[in-house]
C-alpha cells in the first residue's frame, strides 16, 4: 500500500518525491534509514502538542498519518478534536512512531526493546498548501476519511520537522539531522 502511494505520486509529481520507503526493514546500525522506513511504513501514531486547554501541559493523541514518500507525515484533523484547536494556537508538536504498531514487526519483543524501532519528529504543523494532493495521499492510505463528515472541520496537516530522533538498537536514541532525513534515498 506505501508502495502504490509512492508510485501513484511519482506519477503525478515527479519532480516533488524524494525516494520511498524500503519494503524492508534496515539494519539496526541504519538510524536515518530506519527512521524513513517507520514513517513510510506507520499508519498511525502519537502526535503530541502543548495545550493551551491544559496550562499548556503536553496532549498526546492517536492520530492517523500517511508518507508522501518525502519523509513528511500528512494528517487530516478535525477542529472538533482537541489536537488540531491545540495546533491553532501553537504548532509545535511531536510525532512518536513505533514499529510495534506495523503488522508482523517486534512479534516477540516488547514494545520497549531498543531493537523495536522508533522515532520522534519535532517540529510545527500547519495546514497543508496543496490541500487536495495531499488529502489524497492520506485517503489512498486511510479510504473512510473520504466519507468522513463534512461539518466537522477537517483539515490536512503537514510537519515542518525540526529535528528527529531514532532508537533502533541498544545504546539510545540518536539524532538524525533533518536535511540528512529528508534528502534520504535507499542508496544513500
Amino acid at each position: 500500500s506505501t508502495m502504490r502511494l509512492c508510485a501513484l505520486i511519482l506519477l503525478a509529481a515527479p519532480s516533488a518525491v524524494a525516494a520511498c520507503p524500503p519494503l524492508e526493514k534496515p539494519p539496526y546500525a541504519d538510524n536515518l534509514g530506519t527512521a524513513r522506513w517507520l514513517v513510510g511504513k506507520s499508519s498511525w501514531g502519537t502526535l503530541s502538542t502543548s495545550s493551551p486547554q491544559r496550562a499548556s501541559a503536553s496532549w498526546g493523541n492517536v492520530v492517523s498519518t500517511a508518507d508522501n514518500c518525502t519523509g513528511v507525515p500528512i494528517f487530516f484533523l478535525s477542529k472538533l478534536d482537541e489536537t488540531a484547536r491545540d495546533l491553532d494556537i501553537d504548532p509545535r508538536a511531536t510525532l512518536v512512531l513505533s514499529e510495534a504498531a506495523i503488522p508482523g514487526q517486534c512479534a516477540h519483543s516488547d514494545p520497549e526493546d531498543p531493537r523495536c524501532s522508533r522515532v520522534a519528529l519535532h517540529g510545527r504543523m500547519h495546514p497543508a498548501k496543496d490541500g487536495d494532493k495531499a488529502f489524497e495521499a492520506i485517503a489512498h492510505v486511510h479510504p473512510a476519511m473520504r466519507y468522513w463528515p463534512k461539518n466537522h472541520g477537517f483539515q490536512v496537516y503537514r510537519m515542518t520537522i525540526d529535528d528527529v530522533f531514532v532508537l533502533s538498537d541498544y545504546g539510545g536514541a540518536k539524532t538524525v539531522t533533518v536535511d540528512s532525513y529528508l534528502k534520504w534515498t535507499p542508496s544513500s
